[in-house]
């Protein structure tokens, strides 16, 4: 079997012909940062601060301008989600021997991950299925599952409780 791992459209060089595991990891120093000054925020009792304590942002703008009176340059920060800060890692796991491939994405605990595996039923099985391809995919109600899951319609769930309290933002 042939196979080729493309880096951002590119070719990447590989140890060997046929890798059976690819993964890319993500290391969010922070979950939060500011919309103004982009610098990373961190939770802490007193709202959002910078990694060194500051809780005022240089590049503050008062949502209706400054008054012709203000001597206001500094402001809080107003903090946004970093984009992937949620994804630990992803992984992709070609395995020949069992003529399947998984894809792994770890959120949340990073000791584990969400799986979905594709496989094809070997043809020598006494069954209908054989030559099929079966998909297995995380459930509702799943035995050590990675995050619980709750059904948001077919097919889609919310990871976690729905019903957790949210930080404001």
């Amino acid at each position: 079997m042939f196979a080729a791992v493309y880096v951002d459209g590119v070719t990447a060089d590989l140890s060997e012909d046929a890798p059976e595991f690819l993964s890319v990891e993500y290391s969010a120093d922070s979950c939060y940062r500011c919309r103004a000054c982009g610098e990373a925020l961190v939770e802490t009792t007193d709202g959002m601060c910078t990694d060194s304590g500051e809780v005022l942002c240089p590049d503050f703008e008062p949502p209706d301008g400054p008054g012709p009176d203000s001597d206001l340059t500094d402001g809080p920060h107003d903090p946004e989600r970093v984009p992937l800060s949620w994804c630990n890692s992803a992984a992709v796991h070609a395995d020949e021997s069992e003529d399947s491939v998984t894809v792994s994405i770890s959120v949340g605990d990073p000791r584990g991950a969400f799986t979905f595996t594709v496989r094809r039923v070997p043809d020598d099985v006494d069954s209908d299925l054989a030559g099929q391809l079966v998909m297995h995919v995380p459930y509702v109600g799943e035995i050590c599952a990675h995050m619980p899951l709750t059904a948001l319609h077919s097919g889609t769930y919310v990871i976690g409780s729905p019903y957790a309290a949210r930080i404001a933002v």
